[in-house]
């Protein structure tokens, strides 16, 4: 009776051992598996040439705690060798350890977001580059018209000239692939030049729907060797905001000022967007030679001077009518 006595003290006592060792592996399994390894979503940076142990106290510095026994512990349940890439990774507040490997692993990675706005000149896209967190590298020749418009994804550690390579291939699609069916006239000789009438268009319109008459307009002022007159060109020289000229700015002697000399500035003023260079290459057939604001973000056509005169002094009851209200 007390040998079956011990005997059954011996057996509980590994039973608990057994029971207690089950426990501890599952409770381990469970941290690697389900356990959520952050309170929060959060990004986190694997820098190039970084090694796991740098990796894991960088995780442990910002409050991601792994020791190191479950991590390569961890990597042994993984499909394929762990290989530690660099980039930006989102680590969401349901994953687990094994989903943080995985997605390392498979270099899943944080996309982020660069917009470029219709209309933005090459400075301000140079400061725009700079400011930008995780592009890399130095900013190369930004020339005006050459990018795209558009929200383009990159990757942290992405350079600035490839994210620009991108713009410049998606900007040169939309010429290429309308060029063979344009409305051909004598003065939009070559894409540049589309990309030059398109900025100018797209300064001067703010409704997309009046875009292809403002470039009826400008072609034929250039048809009848007319200047072309548009403050937006001589802003840009001036690097000034077109409702500030005045007429010293009109006279200035700079070959953006298309008041004082007849074609096309030398280069484009601007990013145009796709609507402002499908504007060039399709242009409504009109008679219009001149446009001036409506007041309400639009503008008022004429065919000649003394119409043009008209719509000028609406313009500037429009003006008085709004500062009394």
């Amino acid at each position: 009776m007390v040998a079956l006595i011990k005997n059954f003290k011996f057996f509980l006592f590994l039973l608990i051992i057994v029971c207690s060792c089950i426990y501890l592996i599952g409770s381990f399994i469970n941290s690697i598996f389900a356990k959520p390894i952050s309170n929060n979503d959060r990004l986190i940076i694997i820098k190039k040439n970084i090694n796991e142990a740098t990796f894991l106290n960088y995780l442990n510095s910002n409050e991601i705690k792994v020791s190191k026994v479950k991590w390569h512990i961890s990597k042994l349940f993984l499909k394929d060798k762990f290989i530690l890439k660099h980039g930006e990774f989102l680590i969401t507040k349901s994953d687990s350890l094994i989903d943080i490997l995985e997605k390392i692993n498979k270099n899943i990675v944080n996309y982020r977001k660069f917009t470029l706005i219709e209309g933005t000149n090459s400075k301000e896209l140079k400061i725009k580059l700079i400011q930008t967190p995780g592009l890399v590298g130095e900013v190369p020749y930004l020339g005006e018209g050459k990018f795209k418009p558009d929200t383009y994804l990159y990757k942290w550690g992405d350079s600035k000239a490839s994210l620009l390579k991108k713009m410049e291939i998606e900007q040169n699609k939309i010429i290429e692939s309308h060029w063979e069916k344009r409305k051909r006239n004598k003065f939009i000789k070559s894409k540049f030049d589309v990309l030059i009438l398109a900025s100018i268009i797209e300064k001067e319109g703010k409704k997309s729907e009046e875009l292809k008459n403002i470039s009826s307009v400008f072609l034929n002022r250039l048809d009848k060797n007319m200047k072309l007159q548009s403050d937006v060109t001589v802003a840009y020289a001036l690097n000034k905001k077109g409702n500030n000229l005045n007429k010293l700015d009109l006279k200035s002697k700079n070959y953006f000022n298309t008041y004082r000399y007849r074609g096309l500035p030398p280069t484009p003023i601007c990013y145009p967007g796709e609507k402002a260079i499908l504007a060039v290459l399709y242009p409504n057939n009109t008679d219009y030679l001149y446009f001036v604001s409506d007041g309400k973000g639009g503008h008022r056509f004429s065919k000649n001077f003394s119409e043009h005169k008209k719509n000028i002094k609406l313009w500037i009851k429009d003006l008085k009518n709004y500062g009394k209200n």
